[in-house]
């Protein structure tokens, strides 16, 4: 966009220099309202991307395109100086590597919030690993997807043994571990073992059979998580490829649904 602005303002230059006035000052209002603009976009993107031919030109606090905008420019200079700034752009941009991402990953990133909205609203937590496993994605790091999404996974997992009040079944070496250091397996296993119990109580409803069922089905999507992803991905047993690591993505971001909407 910075570039097509800039090509913008050269069209115009080379029109006024085409009509014999090139040695005419560019006006006040032309430079408020398009070049200085232009300036400052260029200053932002230099100082972000660390381009320094680039933002030592166009520096507000002295550069040299900036300093000759505010004194005043002829149409002639105001085309040499546009000329100038691309070079420095280009001579900056070869010495950085960019990345290609397909558009249909971007949109995962660029619509995080409406596809993971619910889970964000109820397990914040949870936000950093959503973001960097999409991002991951994105640039195909396929099996850093997969562990991320293992651990946001985990979030929900933690919700359903808290909802299940599990935490006094899981010992280690004759302590209780808090949910957050235990194993998978113990959890589910606790988790399991509490809606047995639940299921055994004859007082029970059809409302209270419905919600066991739900607790039930979320621990049975924790359980195939993690025989076929997460102890895979945490032993370095092999590396996952991009259609792998989209249906990890999928289940989870499914699953993580299922637990924000009934349990969080």
């Amino acid at each position: 966009m910075l570039l097509h602005h800039m090509e913008d303002l050269r069209d115009l230059t080379t029109k006024m220099c085409a009509l014999n006035g090139r040695d005419e000052r560019v006006p006040e209002e032309v430079i408020g309202d398009r070049v200085l603009p232009t300036l400052m976009q260029a200053q932002h993107h230099a100082q972000h991307a660390h381009l320094q031919s680039t933002s030592d030109r166009v520096w507000d606090g002295g550069g040299p395109f900036w300093m000759a905008a505010k004194v005043g420019l002829t149409w002639q200079q105001l085309q040499n100086e546009l000329v100038f700034l691309r070079q420095c752009i280009e001579a900056d941009l070869e010495k950085r590597l960019f990345v290609f991402v397909e558009p249909k990953k971007v949109d995962l990133f660029a619509e995080l919030d409406k596809i993971w909205g619910a889970v964000l609203t109820a397990i914040p937590d949870s936000k950093t690993d959503i973001e960097d496993g999409v991002l991951a994605y994105m640039v195909e790091l396929n099996t850093a997807t997969v562990f991320h999404m293992m651990r946001v996974a985990e979030y929900g997992l933690r919700i359903l043994a808290k909802k299940m009040r599990v935490s006094v079944a899981l010992v280690h070496r004759g302590h209780i571990l808090p949910i957050d250091y235990a194993e998978w397996e113990k959890v589910i296993t606790a988790i399991k073992n509490k809606i047995d119990q639940k299921r055994q109580q004859l007082s029970m409803g059809p409302k209270r059979q419905a919600q066991l069922e739900k607790y039930s089905d979320a621990a049975d999507h924790c359980t195939f998580m993690k025989d076929i992803w997460r102890n895979t991905v945490s032993h370095a047993r092999k590396p996952y490829n991009n259609t792998e690591a989209l249906e990890v993505y999928e289940r989870v971001r499914d699953f993580m649904k299922f637990v924000a909407k009934e349990f969080a």
